[in-house]
């Protein structure tokens, strides 16, 4: 099967997800945190990092902001490149006077870019830092796509959906990076990773880089494969995390 290309022989299953969205949890999360400072590679038009009230830094090659991106923040700064431009030239840590307290990633729906995010914010962060990936809960296997082909799809009610194939990052960390706590959350449209117990020294998946490339880039979701990657990693309600004290079951606060 052609990694550029899922064609399922009929409408692919379908997984359901909670009410919250995405946006609203990142939001609650940001505040029962109380977090000090906010990162998102992959911002176009603000909806998210317009609604974070903390010292925040945005990245993204093309800003497209159809609303005011600044809202309650001291301080925001904005990076109109890529991913891989800003981490080569920029230290956030210098930017921000402290070590990233919370990163959301949100920018090439392809793997390697997620992994290479991952890869390159992990060097700001602390422990107890936290690093938000979205996308990575597919509802189905069409949405995982490497190229968007919203015509082809059979599942047609949600054809401009597209997760692309990041959600490979998820099984490299699990495989690569045990060390790590690995929470999904039923945050709409396609769910949200949040991942903790972080390791800035770790240099495990930059020298085994290529290794996990290789291994992962023609590999695609058949339906088997989708359910066991949903079994592996099925998602808490978002409001059980934001619910009073329990945030604290599962992330460091």
């Amino acid at each position: 099967m052609s990694a550029e290309k899922i064609v399922p022989s009929s409408t692919p299953s379908r997984k359901q997800l909670g009410e919250m969205a995405y946006t609203d949890y990142i939001h609650e999360l940001l505040k029962k945190r109380n977090a000090r400072n906010y990162v998102e590679i992959g911002v176009r038009a603000g909806v998210c990092l317009s609604g974070v009230a903390c010292p925040t830094i945005g990245v993204d090659p093309h800003f497209m902001f159809d609303r005011n991106p600044v809202g309650q923040k001291s301080v925001l700064h904005l990076f109109q490149m890529t991913s891989d431009a800003f981490f080569s030239r920029y230290n956030p840590k210098h930017i921000l006077g402290e070590s990233v307290d919370v990163a959301f990633l949100d920018g090439l729906h392809q793997f390697e870019y997620l992994l290479r995010d991952f890869i390159n914010i992990e060097k700001y962060c602390d422990r107890n830092s936290l690093i938000l990936l979205d996308d990575c809960l597919p509802l189905n296997i069409e949405m995982t796509e490497r190229i968007h082909q919203p015509a082809g799809r059979v599942d047609k009610e949600i054809s401009g959906w597209w997760t692309g194939d990041v959600w490979k990052v998820v099984s490299i960390l699990r495989e690569f990076r045990p060390d790590l706590r690995i929470v999904p959350v039923d945050a709409r449209p396609t769910g949200n990773i949040g991942i903790s117990n972080l390791d800035p020294g770790s240099l495990v998946l930059e020298n085994r880089y290529f290794e996990i490339i290789d291994r992962y880039q023609d590999l695609v979701l058949t339906e088997d494969l989708f359910e066991s990657y949903w079994a592996a990693n099925k998602p808490v309600q978002a409001m059980d995390i934001l619910s009073n004290f329990e945030m604290s079951r599962f992330f460091k606060v």
